[in-house]
């Protein structure tokens, strides 16, 4: 069975070539204009997988360009009715359809308080673009699959060419135009032994630190939503210090690695993991060569070219696993339980 969430997750390689040369002019003006208004902070909005991407661009903000970004609470500015100082800040909103009330309002408050507003949006013929000063296109298409894959990884690869433009950042832009093929790669993973693995579990964690949480933060969602899978997502800095009582003997746990300077702390907490008698199952670029445990299960992924694309590889690798442990257990995961696609929410 072919389902629409695995053919749009196959998508994402296609849609991301086109992406990074279609959006380039836009991303130069956003750069130009921020270098100009020397942007104090940042602020993020958005819902969902959106939200987790938000996440992401929390740490590249904050990692690559020193600015300092705070997640919004849009019921501060729609239910409180409360208008931020904002003026001259950057504020990113992120949504694939464009169309939920308090993302819209929240963006129109910024507007107005004078900050510089960007929205990343798949539909550009929405409310939300309506609004913002500038329109990044995902370019992701029609989606849909209720849970979002393809527009997911287009955010993410939006948000690193926006940072490597702005940095100018040679070595960066070139790994950029490697990723569609990179992505493409991480779509023949074999995950099967994580499927097997996981058929009849249902309850995990799902680790990941710096650019990896989240990704472990989507990993999650989808899990809840295509195979009524109760999976929690944390940091690995945070996971030793409460979530970890949740373990018993064989507990699945899935960490996402990147091959950056969080990589020896996961690997840690993957051998503390077997010590507490858990099942770890641990995503890794396959150029990374360790000498693992042989309890912990490495699930593999095309070789690392760049720490911020290692991410991007592991989530499009977990989609089709997604997919495939979904239909092991019986669940069809373009029908979640109790979800639509488009949730609006103020």
């Amino acid at each position: 069975m072919i389902t629409v969430m695995e053919q749009e997750t196959l998508q994402s390689p296609h849609i991301i070539a086109r992406q990074l040369q279609e959006n380039q002019p836009v991303w130069t003006a956003v750069c130009q204009r921020l270098q100009q208004s020397k942007a104090p902070f940042a602020m993020t909005v958005a819902r969902g997988s959106s939200d987790h991407a938000a996440t992401f661009a929390k740490y590249l903000l904050e990692v690559y360009l020193g600015l300092a970004t705070a997640s919004a609470a849009p019921s501060v500015f729609t239910l409180y009715q409360k208008q931020l100082q904002l003026k001259g800040s950057l504020v990113l909103a992120l949504s694939q359809s464009g169309q939920s009330p308090d993302i819209c309002e929240v963006l129109a408050s910024a507007k107005k308080s004078g900050a510089v507003t960007v929205a990343l949006i798949n539909e550009v013929n929405s409310p939300l673009a309506d609004i913002a000063e500038y329109v990044v296109p995902l370019w992701a298409g029609p989606e849909q699959a209720i849970a979002a894959t393809k527009s997911y990884l287009a955010t993410l690869s939006a948000l690193i060419q926006f940072v490597a433009i702005y940095l100018q950042a040679t070595e960066l832009l070139n790994c950029v135009q490697r990723l569609p093929a990179t992505l493409q790669a991480a779509l023949e993973m074999d995950w099967s032994s994580l499927v097997s693995s996981w058929r009849e579990q249902n309850d995990a964690l799902i680790i990941g630190r710096g650019f990896g949480y989240p990704i472990a933060q989507e990993a999650a969602l989808k899990l809840k939503e295509t195979s009524a899978f109760h999976a929690e997502a944390f940091s690995s800095a945070e996971v030793l210090h409460g979530p970890v009582g949740l373990l018993r003997s064989d507990y699945p746990v899935l960490l996402f690695t990147q091959n950056d300077a969080t990589l020896s702390g996961s690997l840690a907490i993957a051998d503390k993991l077997i010590q507490m008698q858990s099942r770890p199952c641990l995503a890794l670029p396959d150029n990374i060569a360790l000498n693992l445990d042989p309890k912990i299960m490495r699930l593999p992924l095309p070789p690392s070219i760049h720490p911020l694309i290692d991410p991007l590889l592991a989530i499009q690798a977990f989609y089709r696993a997604a997919v495939q442990l979904a239909l092991a257990r019986g669940y069809n995961p373009d029908k979640p339980n109790h979800l639509q696609k488009v949730t609006q929410t103020r």
